[in-house]
């Protein structure tokens, strides 16, 4: 089971991939829109030799330009690019709690994906703790909604 958390934070940090997805903005913005949050922080991972085909050259542009269509301000949205670098989610906590923590920010809701909320808030919170910054856990579903997932497959159907 994936965590979640209640309670209102100063951000809400949408965890890193190599490109943000639909359902992460969508709750990002419900936060911010019921006063849950201030701010919205999209992460970025971006790898240096690795290439994203027919991705714009200008991504981070892009999103903040996407997020003023949505009706945010520019002073809502915040977009951290961190490097693709093992251990992926201890990097990247890192380094957007520091850039969070010079900003002030002393709670944030992060918005994972699935079965990656728990991983990804244990180190959030980990990192966070001597930053004084509070971390609440909140799951999204992208590719399976629970009350749909019917395993229909029978033992005797699979071959080895």
């Amino acid at each position: 089971m994936a965590p979640e958390g209640t309670g209102k934070a100063d951000v809400v940090i949408l965890e890193g991939t190599e490109v943000v997805r639909e359902d992460a903005v969508r709750i990002g913005i419900e936060m911010l829109s019921s006063r849950r949050a201030q701010g919205l922080v999209l992460v970025y991972q971006n790898s240096g030799d690795e290439r994203i085909f027919a991705r714009v050259s200008d991504y981070i542009l892009l999103l903040i330009q996407q997020l003023e269509v949505r009706g945010l301000r520019k002073d809502q949205v915040k977009v951290i690019l961190v490097p693709k670098v093992h251990p992926l989610t201890l990097n990247e906590a890192q380094i957007v709690l520091s850039s969070l923590s010079k900003d002030g920010v002393r709670s944030a809701i992060l918005v994972a994906e699935e079965f990656h909320t728990r991983r990804s808030y244990w180190i959030y919170k980990g990192v966070g703790k001597p930053l004084g910054i509070e971390i609440i856990p909140c799951p999204y579903f992208s590719r399976y909604q629970c009350e749909t997932c019917v395993l229909s497959v029978s033992l005797h159907e699979i071959r080895w």
